[in-house]
């Protein structure tokens, strides 16, 4: 299992289980009214074409797979294990999007997320995107809530292909003093720790073709309106 990057590229393959993921460092600020900004650019050509389910962005990441949930073991890539809890946003291949709340459970919150922009966005006609998450904090302007944006192409200045937003209580954060994010994806064939005695067998699985390749990345945390 193989991490290959470029500066700000990283392309992420399903062999390992039919699931891979990566982390970006932690990002901190010293200002409580501040939100989380998570940007990348994603060519997903060779991922749902080969069997690739979802694709998540996630923000917020704390705590690891471990014997205190269902998975009852670690999710290891590139020697970092899987999040607990965190919130965030799922692709799907015909291009609805969901929003996220990882909460350590076999049954994390979900929210389908409508699409605002009056387009369409269908990601086997523009496989490569541009996303963009915002995130706020109680204390902040965006307090319990997330908002997510596509364009098309490889920057910000794309065609607005998708907009939404999800708002409550269950979507916010209290203040952490930063931030930690993560992107990949997963197909259908992932098998969990638990079935496998607690720990993961790093087999091929239903999609060991698909592949992500996530560029120009980055989060920062910064005053959001």
């Amino acid at each position: 299992m193989t991490l290959h990057h470029t500066g700000h590229t990283r392309e992420l393959r399903l062999t390992p289980n039919d699931l891979d993921f990566c982390y970006l460092p932690w990002v901190a600020s010293s200002v409580p009214s501040h939100g989380s900004e998570l940007v990348c650019t994603v060519d997903a050509s060779r991922f749902f074409a080969n069997g690739g389910h979802h694709i998540f962005f996630a923000v917020d990441c704390e705590g690891g797979q471990g014997s205190y949930n269902p998975h009852c073991g670690p999710i290891l890539r590139y020697g970092k294990n899987l999040w607990a809890t965190a919130r965030g946003f799922i692709v799907f291949g015909d291009g609805a999007v969901m929003a996220e709340g990882w909460n350590g459970t076999a049954m994390p919150a979900l929210a389908a997320v409508a699409n605002t922009s009056g387009a369409v966005f269908d990601p086997a006609q523009h496989p490569v995107f541009a996303l963009r998450i915002v995130a706020g904090y109680r204390q902040g302007a965006l307090a319990n809530r997330m908002r997510v944006e596509i364009r098309t192409g490889l920057s910000a200045k794309g065609a607005l292909v998708f907009s939404g937003s999800v708002e409550g209580p269950e979507w916010g954060r209290d203040w952490a003093g930063g931030a930690r994010a993560a992107m990949g994806g997963i197909a259908s064939g992932f098998v969990p720790p638990s079935a496998t005695g607690c720990v993961e067998e790093l087999l091929p699985r239903s999609a060991p073709d698909a592949a992500l390749v996530m560029s120009r990345f980055r989060l920062r945390m910064r005053r959001l309106a």
